[in-house]
């Protein structure tokens, strides 16, 4: 058997030729695919129209049909997204081009845009397009005259000058802004990326600089486009008795700032105004400019209103201050609110009954000096009341002080940081706060705010008290709110009791506070 079968015969099986891999070039980026062969460059997937997709091997070493991306590619993309309903790649040079990020990014997203898709840096042939949609000449010439580059005309002489009744002027102006609008849905990209991030960027108010700087970062070069696009994202208007300025309701926002500042005694929390600012529209970056020029300043942590007689506008300074002021300081106070005031004049309103003054020329209020505290330290600054046998509880029978209430707060870590606490609503009932309501309480050493919000009651930060007061971690605080407005505070050594305060506690208007703080 084995003779006929004979011995095993032994073939050879070509061996692939090993392929032999070059060297990267310089700049030269490689991904491997599942074979273990290396393709050049980097293979996007189409799966995802919004965006490059994700990075995936192209089998047999081929990329893009054979060739590494070049820039007509990018070029190709761009004149999809000009037509298409979404361009997320061209916004994102746009906005690296025109936004705050390093210059060498802007450079390169410039040099993009200037090689692949010059046209989104014209923005005359679609803003020219735009203003076509607004209907017949007539048409567009009222929608200019009226709404892009109005010059005082009113819709009487608007329709002398057309020959039409003036009521059709109104129609014709609404219909051709309506038009407009409408049509912008419709232009190609970028105008209403502009428009969009104009409006972003200015906010509800802005000044006519700003709003210049950033029609040049976005490519807005020719009156006409500047002026639509401004338009289109606002329209902004002049602010009244704001030079400078301009906001999109601007009568409404100086309104509403106005009433803001004044309230609680024209001495506001910081925190609180710049809520209520970004509420109305005011971005960040323009909320110290638009302060100044609504006659505002900000001092430590409350923003003081300067509007309204010099006496009463020093009187909030030293009151924020909580402390005594040189004339200097008073006045670089009053300027840094845009208040200039001549030397005479606000030597005039330091005459005022309210106001004291020390041998070196530090002013103070005659408040200060009416406290229990008694001496004085420094320029015309009163010193804290101290010590366990300084601090005075006052019972109902003290008829003069049986309406002030007190807040018992422990100095802690919170306190110095500036945190709010919890009080309770008894409190803020019995100082007459209604629910959803915050009221301000002036004292020698500044500020400070309750707030009641239906259910809870609030304590506003105390740190500058603490600090005025020399009060370290571990004392106490004592706050005398009277509904009245105005705030006595004592400083106690030591955070706790003794058995004769605590007697006269029993007896006395005294509230703990429910977190920071902590119960004494």
């Amino acid at each position: 058997m084995s003779s006929l079968i004979g011995p095993p015969v032994r073939t050879q099986v070509p061996q692939p030729a090993v392929k032999e891999r070059s060297r990267p070039s310089a700049g030269q980026c490689f991904v491997e695919d599942r074979s273990g062969e290396l393709c050049g460059g980097l293979v996007a997937s189409a799966k995802d129209a919004g965006g490059l997709g994700i990075v995936e091997p192209v089998g047999g070493g081929s990329v893009f049909g054979g060739r590494r991306p070049r820039g007509d590619d990018l070029a190709a993309i761009l004149r999809y997204e000009r037509e298409g309903v979404t361009s997320p790649i061209l916004e994102a040079l746009l906005e690296q081009r025109s936004g705050g990020g390093p210059e060498a990014v802007r450079l390169a997203a410039d040099r993009l845009l200037r090689e692949h898709a010059r046209w989104a840096l014209d923005l005359d042939q679609p803003a020219t397009a735009l203003v076509q949609a607004a209907g017949s000449e007539r048409d567009r010439r009222l929608f200019r005259s009226w709404s892009l580059h109005p010059d005082g005309r009113t819709f009487e002489e608007l329709a002398t000058e057309e020959g039409v009744p003036r009521r059709q002027v109104n129609k014709l102006v609404r219909r051709a802004e309506l038009r407009v609008r409408e049509g912008l849905a419709t232009s190609p990209a970028p105008l209403p990326w502009v428009v969009s991030t104009l409006r972003t960027r200015l906010g509800t108010v802005a000044t006519q600089r700003q709003v210049a700087s950033e029609l040049d970062r976005l490519a807005a070069r020719k009156p006409f486009v500047r002026e639509l696009v401004t338009w289109l994202a606002g329209p902004y208007l002049p602010v009244p008795n704001r030079p400078g300025w301009v906001a999109t309701q601007p009568k409404e926002l100086v309104a509403r700032t106005a009433a803001g500042l004044a309230s609680d005694g024209g001495v506001r929390r910081l925190v609180d105004v710049e809520t209520e600012l970004a509420d109305l529209g005011v971005r960040p970056d323009h909320f110290a400019a638009w302060l100044q020029a609504s006659s505002a300043t900000v001092v430590h942590d409350v923003v003081v209103s300067t509007s309204g007689p010099l006496a009463d506008v020093v009187l909030r300074i030293l009151d924020a201050h909580g402390a005594a002021r040189s004339r200097e300081e008073i006045a670089a106070d009053l300027a840094a609110a845009g208040r200039t005031t001549e030397a005479p004049v606000l030597e005039s309103a330091l005459r005022a009954r309210g106001f004291t003054h020390s041998s070196d020329g530090a002013v103070s209020l005659v408040e200060w000096g009416r406290s229990r505290a008694g001496t004085s330290t420094g320029a015309g600054r009163p010193s804290p009341t101290v010590g366990k046998a300084r601090v005075r509880v006052h019972t109902p029978c003290d008829q003069a002080e049986q309406e002030r209430l007190w807040l018992w707060v422990r100095v802690d870590g919170d306190v110095l940081r500036g945190s709010e606490a919890s009080v309770p609503v008894a409190l803020v009932e019995g100082l007459g706060l209604a629910p959803l309501t915050r009221r301000t309480f002036s004292s020698r050493w500044g500020p400070v705010t309750l707030s009641y919000d239906t259910l809870q009651a609030t304590r506003g930060p105390v740190r500058a008290v603490a600090l005025a007061t020399g009060a370290k971690v571990d004392d106490t605080l004592l706050l005398g709110f009277r509904a009245t407005g105005d705030l006595e505070i004592e400083v106690r050594r030591g955070s706790g009791r003794t058995g004769a305060l605590d007697d006269a506690a029993e007896k006395a208007l005294i509230f703990p506070e429910i977190v920071s703080g902590g119960t004494p």
